[in-house]
């Protein structure tokens, strides 16, 4: 199928939103497209090149996103919340002017279901449990609970999307269609990062417990 293509210095991953906010006349016009249609368009990381003003290439593999929300402003710009929906491959370039169109297929996850899957998710759950709180006593912010999707893909692509690495990493885990090989490089990250964190947390406490004895 022939997807018009939005390339991106991010990654979206199915399941998470998009603010955009639109403001160059090629992309005024792809959008209007898509909201007059109701269709989406596909977002994909930029490998080369930058997003404003001349051509971009971007990697071959991206999420298909569909607007939820359009808020229009002055001078045709737009502020968008779209949210991603499913992986693609682009196959070959349809067009780019004056915005990239490409021929794509969709990408479906593969080893999501059995016995092992599903303790690597509930691994993976409790390791960005952690790692949400550590997050917070990093910035002195109150633990809460954060609620994760059940099923072991939505959860993959759940943690990814807050994953602190770069949007390199994040690719590689986009493309990764396997669920049980995408959890496993996640708790991987998770785990090496909670031992980072956990470090940095220890120190800016004890720092903190200094300062109060110098005070009193």
């Amino acid at each position: 199928m022939d997807l018009p293509l939005f390339p991106l210095n991010s990654v979206l991953f199915p399941g998470a939103a998009l603010p955009l906010h639109i403001f160059e006349e090629r992309y005024k016009q792809m959008i209007g497209r898509c909201l007059e249609t109701d269709s989406t368009f596909g977002v994909l990381l930029i490998r080369a090149g930058s997003e404003v003003g001349g051509p971009a290439e971007p990697f071959e593999v991206g999420t298909t996103a569909r607007i939820v929300r359009a808020q229009q402003l002055e001078e045709g710009r737009l502020n968008l919340v779209c949210v991603g929906e499913e992986r693609f491959r682009l196959l070959r370039t349809v067009r780019d002017e004056p915005y990239l169109v490409g021929e794509v297929e969709i990408l479906a996850s593969t080893e999501s279901e059995g016995e092992a899957v599903a303790e690597l998710a509930a691994k993976a759950t409790a390791l960005f449990a952690e790692y949400c709180r550590l997050y917070l006593a990093a910035s002195n912010q109150w633990s809460r609970q954060v609620g994760v999707p059940g099923d072991p893909g939505e959860l993959s692509d759940f943690v990814a999307t807050r994953l602190g690495v770069d949007p390199r990493g994040k690719q590689r885990l986009l493309e990764e269609l396997s669920v049980r090989r995408r959890l496993e490089s996640e708790i991987e990250t998770l785990s090496e990062s909670i031992v980072r964190m956990t470090s940095q947390v220890t120190a800016s406490r004890a720092k903190r417990w200094r300062t109060l004895g110098t005070m009193n």
